[in-house]
């Protein structure tokens, strides 16, 4: 039976008809495209190569071609040949073909609106699909209106398929790759940007940043897994659930226990603890250049179980997980945005260090306590003529090490806005050797693992390749480097421009923050324009036969054993409160965090907690300058626009002054003399400091008033 059917129609202000036909093979189907200029569509097709042979067709008038794939939101992987990339990339750039790409659910609709080279316009609704295969072992039904273009049928039609794309479709195919290679003049790197886009692998990554991308992928998939793990049973039949992961009982490092059965330490309240022992990471090998990244780790995750095919190498977690600490000396960290949540995969061990609840008050007392029980220490065991300003110090430290991890999404906030160098500082601690800075490290970094990691790098192990790898390793754990000179710094250039050089919110890679401790007091001044200084001006009982030695390394071991699940509160409160969005500060959201958890406990705020920048408030070259002028080493004399600081001292110690001083001092040394170029600024940054410890400075005349006379 013909169902070919052909109906007149009113009421749409043009003259219409309607047609019910069924289409049996995809040849009659493409008859409808054969004197197209112009072709709105939503529907299904199983290439974008299909959709330039419609262009091809032997006297095709098609001049534009606007479509929306239903059934993917995916399309590189069906595109495996360089000329027709180029080609697609090309008529996107003519605006010539959109392709549009589903977005969170599959649109099964089909719509054509083919519009002809004299206003005409066919409207097609029905179950027909772009695609050869859709037409082998099947018949479609269409219904088929014909009229004009921007009739009233037309338009109505025509919203239907915007409203598609308003609903549906939010990426562009070829968007991307057409904005890389625009900025492109390199011929030869326009053709390996296009063959990697084949691959579809990442063209804006390097081989070992694509790599430990993807693997973050792979990890990010295994925390979803604990993350959704609600109950546990011994008894897999009874569980509602079974996965490859056990939640951890976390005991103590004796293994002691409690009536010789259980441990005598529970989980850490706001942790979620697991082992992960058989879970692994499949990492494909194709694409990658030989002798590259790829083979050398290869070879190495080789030794720790991994098993080399062909295509791809399976690992274990723990396998890639302790390649990534051994070379890198940086454990995987990442954030979870979709679920706020911070993970960290250390060996088999899994932790999600975010709490889903707030903080009982008397936990959050113990928590404060144990960390000023750390700060203390030097009072109980330090020397030092300035405790107050050390042990704001300290705190400072703490603050920094706990809103670390969370560096990325300040990067997001910043980027285009300010120079992220500047504004995503480093850390850099400084003091004698027995200051305790690798003791704080140490303290910091089982803060924010819960236990799990201990030690940062070795200083002889940093350089400038090891810096380029941590923007390609996908970890946001804080790179510590312990006992670094200022020399060795000034000569890792890469620092100048950790992120502003290749840091971009696209790249799907995570940064780590860089915390140095050194001996050195004042590296250059272009790193301590990217540098968060703080000084650990005290010391420490370091050699057995030192008085109180054994006790107060008791005693500070006892404060770094006890777990503090801290870092799962803070971390709940800037992830959920999103408290990054405003690009307001970095540190100081972890500070008012930590105000709001004394009040929350109800304790009270001691009076070394930085309520402010404790790098700002007690400044030790503020310190220098005062100290220098009670000795009579410097006198001023102001002269026009200059103030002029000279020194009863041999020209050599004057380096140490100049460099205290803030780059916007414009300071310039001169024989026995430092000429400040800006002592209005001078003046301000010296009146900051509780130099005579007296903290009514507002009550006192200017300090540079009374240097003058």
């Amino acid at each position: 039976m013909d169902w070919d059917t052909t109906i007149n129609l009113g009421g749409f202000g043009n003259s219409a008809q309607m047609e019910w036909q069924t289409i049996k093979s995809w040849k009659s189907f493409t008859n409808f495209f054969d004197d197209a200029v112009h072709i709105d569509a939503v529907t299904y097709c199983e290439s974008p190569e299909l959709l330039l042979e419609l262009f091809d067709q032997e006297d095709s008038t098609l001049e534009t071609m606007d479509v929306l794939i239903g059934d993917k939101d995916e399309y590189q992987s069906a595109v495996d040949d360089a000329t027709v990339a180029r080609r697609l990339e090309r008529y996107y750039e003519e605006d010539r073909l959109t392709v549009r790409l589903k977005n969170r659910k599959v649109v099964h609709s089909k719509l054509y609106r083919i519009v002809g080279a004299d206003d005409t316009v066919t409207l097609i609704a029905g179950s027909a699909n772009l695609s050869y295969n859709s037409w082998k072992n099947q018949t479609n039904s269409i219904v088929v209106f014909n009229t004009e273009v921007g009739s009233q049928l037309d338009q109505q039609f025509k919203q239907w398929i915007d409203d598609h794309r308003e609903e549906y479709a939010d990426t562009i195919f070829m968007e991307d790759l057409a904005a890389e290679l625009e900025e492109l003049e390199d011929e030869e790197e326009v053709e390996r940007r296009i063959e990697l886009w084949i691959d579809n692998r990442n063209t804006q990554l390097s081989e070992q940043g694509e790599i430990h991308s993807n693997v973050g992928q792979e990890l990010e998939a295994l925390g979803d897994e604990v993350d959704q793990v609600v109950g546990v049973s011994d008894d897999p039949e009874e569980a509602d659930e079974v996965v490859s992961i056990d939640p951890e009982q976390i005991e103590p490092e004796d293994d002691s226990t409690t009536n010789g059965d259980e441990p005598d330490e529970a989980p850490v309240e706001g942790i979620t603890a697991a082992k992960t022992p058989e879970y692994s990471i499949t990492l494909s090998t194709q694409g990658y250049e030989n002798d590259g990244y790829l083979d050398q780790m290869e070879t190495d995750l080789k030794r720790r179980g991994a098993d080399v095919g062909a295509d791809a190498i399976t690992t274990p977690v723990e396998g890639y997980t302790n390649y990534l600490q051994t070379r890198y000396d940086v454990p995987k960290m990442w954030i979870d945005g979709e679920n706020h949540r911070v993970h960290l995969q250390h060996g088999e061990h899994h932790r999600i260090l975010t709490a889903d609840h707030e903080p009982d008050p008397d936990l959050l007392d113990a928590a404060l306590e144990n960390i000023e029980n750390y700060i203390k220490t030097i009072d109980r065991w330090g020397e030092t003529n300035n405790p107050k300003a050390v042990k704001a110090h300290l705190y400072e430290g703490v603050l920094y090490g706990l809103w670390a991890p969370f560096v990325n999404l300040y990067a997001k906030q910043f980027y285009g806005s300010v120079t992220l160098d500047n504004a995503l500082q480093y850390l850099y601690i400084f003091g004698e050797s027995d200051a305790g800075k690798d003791k704080f490290t140490e303290f910091v970094l089982r803060l924010i693992s819960d236990d799990l990691v201990r030690g940062g790098a070795d200083a002889d192990d940093v350089g400038k390749n090891q810096i380029r790898s941590l923007r390609n390793i996908d970890t946001v754990f804080p790179y510590v480097v312990s006992d670094i000179s200022k020399q060795k710094i000034e000569r890792v250039d890469t620092l100048r421009n950790f992120w502003q050089d290749s840091w971009h919110p696209s790249n799907e890679i995570a940064y780590p923050t860089l915390i140095f401790t050194s001996n050195d007091s004042r590296p250059n001044d272009w790193f301590r324009n990217r540098a968060k200084m703080l000084h650990f001006d005290v010391a420490f009982p370091s050699n057995p036969e030192d008085e109180g030695f054994y006790k107060a390394q008791e005693d500070l071991n006892t404060i770094l054993d006890a777990r503090n699940p801290i870092f799962s509160y803070v971390s709940r409160r800037i992830l959920t409160d999103e408290r990054y969005l405003d690009a307001g500060g970095t540190v100081d959201d972890v500070r008012q965090v930590f105000l709001e958890f004394y009040d929350h406990a109800d304790r009270n705020v001691p009076k070394f907690f930085p309520k402010e920048p404790a790098n700002r408030k007690y400044n030790i070259g503020k310190r220098k300058w005062k100290q220098a002028y009670e000795r009579g080493d410097v006198t001023f004399d102001r002269r026009e626009n200059r103030l002029i600081a000279e020194f009863d001292l041999e020209p050599h110690e004057l380096y140490s002054y100049r460099k205290t001083l803030p780059t916007k001092m414009r300071p310039e040394k001169s024989g026995r003399s430092i000429i400040i170029k800006n002592p209005d600024g001078f003046e301000e940054w010296i009146e900051l400091a509780e130099l005579s410890g007296n903290e009514d400075t507002e009550s006192s005349p200017g300090f540079l008033s009374r240097l003058l006379g």
